[in-house]
C-alpha cells in the first residue's frame, strides 16, 4: 500500500489533495500512537517527511489542524470524514470533531468582535458589539455544554490516538483551538503563566492562526486589549457598558467551567484531587499555577488541570478588578 501510496506523491501537486493525503497519512501514523513510536513502519514517517518536503506548510504530526480543520472540512464537502473508532462510536467520534470545527467561528467572532473596540479605528457602538460578543459566546458554549454526554468510554476509545509521546510532539488538542486564545488577548494582557503556554503551543496551532496570534498577543501586550484600554480612559463606557462588559467575562468564565466540567467528566485521573475547582475556590487560589509540572498532563501534554483553572482564575481576577469601585474611568 505504501508504494503506491509513493507513487500518488509524485504525481500530485494540488495542495489541497496534498492536505487530504497528508490527513490519511497522519491518521495511520496515529494508529500506531497506543504502542509507542517505534512502532509505525518506517517508510510510513518517510512519506510523511517527503510530503513536508513538498509542501512545507503541512503539519508531520496529526494537530490539532488536520485532525479538527482539515478533516471536517472535508466531510462537509464530500460527506468522508476520517474517525479512528467503529460502529457506534465512530458516529461520536465524528461528532466531537465537528462540534469543535462548529463551534469555533462563534468563539472568533466573539474576539474580533472585541478586537473591534481597541483598533485605531474603534467600532462606534461600543454596547451593541459587546451585546454581540456575550451571544456569540453563549452559543459558543452551548456546544462546548453538549460534550457533557459524550461517555468515557467512548472518549477513552479515540482519544490514545490523538495522544503525543516523551520527546515527540504534543498531541491533537482542543487546546490548541485557536480563536479562544485570540478572545482572551483581545479581552486582556497575557499572563507570565499564560506566555509560558502561548510559546510552546505555537507551532501546534493551525497555520493560517500563528501569526495572527503572534500579532494580536505583541498589541495586547503593548496595551491593545479592551481591559488596558478601558483602565487608561481610551476606551469608555458607561454604567450600562461597563456592565455589558462584566457580562461578557461571565459567558468567557461559563465556557472555561463548562471546559473543566466536561474535561473533569472524560479524564477523572487528571483530577485526582477533587476540590478547588469551583468558581470561588478558582478565584481564591491566590495564582496561576504551573502547567508544566509534569502531573497529569491532558492530550497537550501540559497539566490539563492548571491550564484549565488558570484561564478561569485569570477571568475571576479580571472581573474583580473591574467591579471593584472607582477601577476605571467611566462615562456617566
Amino acid at each position: 500500500m505504501l508504494r503506491n501510496v509513493t507513487q500518488q506523491l509524485l504525481i500530485e501537486d494540488d495542495e489541497r489533495t496534498a492536505r487530504l493525503l497528508q490527513l490519511d497519512l497522519l491518521f495511520l501514523l496515529s494508529g500506531y500512537a497506543p504502542a509507542g513510536p517505534q512502532a509505525a513502519p518506517r517508510g510510513l514517517a518517510e512519506l510523511i517527511s517527503a510530503q513536508c518536503g513538498r509542501f512545507p506548510a503541512l503539519d508531520p504530526h496529526l494537530s490539532y489542524e488536520f485532525l479538527i480543520d482539515v478533516n471536517c472540512e472535508e466531510y462537509r464537502r464530500s460527506g468522508d470524514i476520517r474517525v479512528f473508532s467503529a460502529g457506534r462510536d465512530a458516529a461520536l467520534e465524528r461528532d466531537f470533531y465537528l462540534g469543535h470545527h462548529l463551534s469555533e467561528p462563534w468563539a472568533k467572532s466573539a474576539a474580533y468582535g472585541l478586537r473591534s473596540l481597541v483598533l485605531p479605528a474603534a467600532a462606534a457602538r461600543p454596547a451593541a458589539v459587546l451585546d454581540d460578543v456575550v451571544e456569540h459566546l453563549a452559543e459558543f458554549t452551548r456546544y462546548m455544554a453538549r460534550y457533557r454526554k459524550l461517555s468515557q468510554e467512548a472518549f477513552n476509545r479515540f482519544r490514545p490516538y490523538h495522544m503525543g509521546h516523551p520527546g515527540g510532539p504534543r498531541g491533537a488538542s482542543g487546546a490548541f483551538m485557536p480563536s479562544v486564545h485570540l478572545l482572551e488577548l483581545a479581552l486582556l494582557p497575557p499572563s507570565e503563566g499564560y506566555g509560558i503556554f502561548l510559546d510552546q503551543s505555537m507551532s501546534y496551532f493551525p497555520s493560517w492562526s500563528r501569526p495572527v496570534i503572534a500579532r494580536w498577543r505583541g498589541d495586547s501586550i503593548r496595551g491593545a486589549n479592551v481591559s488596558q484600554r478601558l483602565r487608561d480612559g481610551r476606551l469608555v463606557l458607561d454604567r450600562a457598558g461597563r456592565e455589558r462588559l462584566v457580562r461578557v467575562i461571565d459567558k468567557f468564565v461559563d465556557f472555561r467551567m463548562a471546559h473543566l466540567g466536561v474535561t473533569r467528566h472524560a479524564l477523572p485521573e487528571a483530577f485526582r484531587e477533587r476540590t478547588g475547582l469551583t468558581r470561588r475556590d478558582i478565584r481564591e487560589q491566590g495564582g496561576e499555577h504551573d502547567i508544566l509540572d509534569g502531573r497529569d498532563p491532558g492530550t497537550s501534554g501540559f497539566s490539563v488541570r492548571h491550564v484549565l483553572t488558570n484561564a478561569v482564575y485569570r477571568l475571576l481576577a479580571l472581573r474583580a478588578d473591574l467591579t471593584r469601585p472607582g477601577s476605571a474611568p467611566a462615562d456617566q
